[in-house]
């Protein structure tokens, strides 16, 4: 019998326009401002600013934010 397979990392994939490392497009996202895709890290900087992210529906990522203070 075949196994149930659940959370399976996403096949597709592409690269950060901030550091060119290549990252599943699930963990990432396209910033509101600038409009570059980018990895998470790039993108929110931390767990809190992605929680952050979720509720507000947007996403700024930490060079829009770092310009804007």
């Amino acid at each position: 019998m075949k196994k149930l397979r659940v959370f399976l990392e996403s096949e597709m994939a592409t690269e950060c326009d901030a550091c060119g490392r290549r990252f599943d497009i699930v963990k990432g996202g396209v910033c509101d401002q600038c409009r570059r895709i980018l990895c998470a890290r790039d993108l929110h900087g931390s767990v809190v600013q992605r929680l952050v992210a979720d509720l507000r529906g947007r996403s700024t990522c930490v060079a829009c934010r770092r310009e804007r203070h």
